[in-house]
């Protein structure tokens, strides 16, 4: 404190105008790494769990329409009406499958590892199933062909349904994390950065005050000491 005192003017508010720059550049450094925490969230959020969400949502759906085209080439009759099925069955299928190998690429949770290669096997089973329903409706033997879309194939239409069920749960789950905590981080910096600001013009007040007082006494014992002489007493130091 004496060191203080003993420094120049221009030393004294150097010093002083570092200490309030220093916690300017903190409260910048800490706004910008926060800030980057929320970004990272939420780019989380639109590049992994929404469009993993939305693969999900995919391959029910085009599972089920796959289905039903299943059906509708059960209760066709003509040459044409089946060949425009097996189209449609192909063109679904190619799309459900994009829609599984994008899935694969956004996987990141231990439960998605785990759950994914049974889908895949159990949608490969599926595939079987289909061959054999399909055979069964250009032989027109559609009793067997209904009945093996009512057996295993329902059976494994369900599992699937269920295993996207949990894939969809998981990255719902994961995208309402991800929120939560950019809501957190958000809330946390926020008061963080009003608290160093208030600190900053605390700091910056009691500084200037305190300089303030310490320039001015001197000063004031100076023109105490210049009004002396000017009286004509020259005994004052």
């Amino acid at each position: 404190m004496k060191a203080f005192y003993n420094l120049r003017i221009a030393a004294k508010l150097l010093i002083s105008f570092i200490a309030v720059l220093a916690l300017t550049v903190f409260v910048g450094v800490f706004s910008v790494v926060q800030l980057a925490q929320v970004n990272q969230m939420s780019t989380d959020i639109t590049t992994n769990w929404m469009p993993a969400t939305r693969a999900v949502l995919e391959m029910k759906g085009l599972m089920s329409r796959y289905r039903a085209q299943e059906l509708q080439h059960i209760l066709s009759s003509t040459d044409s009406e089946l060949a425009g099925y097996e189209k449609s069955m192909a063109d679904t299928w190619n799309e459900l499958q994009k829609s599984r190998s994008l899935y694969e690429k956004l996987i990141s949770e231990p439960e998605e590892k785990q759950i994914f290669p049974e889908y895949t096997k159990a949608l490969g089973q599926y595939a079987q199933e289909h061959d054999k329903v399909i055979a069964l409706s250009r032989a027109q033997k559609n009793e067997e062909a209904t009945a093996l879309v009512r057996g295993e194939s329902l059976r494994v239409n369900r599992e699937l349904t269920q295993m996207l069920d949990k894939l969809g749960a998981v990255n719902e789950a994961g995208a309402t994390k991800a929120s939560d905590l950019a809501g957190a981080v958000y809330a946390d910096a926020r008061i963080c950065v009003i608290g160093i600001l208030l600190c900053s013009v605390a700091l910056g007040l009691v500084l200037a005050l305190w300089i303030a007082r310490i320039v001015a006494k001197p000063l004031s014992e100076a023109v105490k000491v210049a009004q002396s002489v000017a009286a004509g007493d020259l005994t004052s130091r």
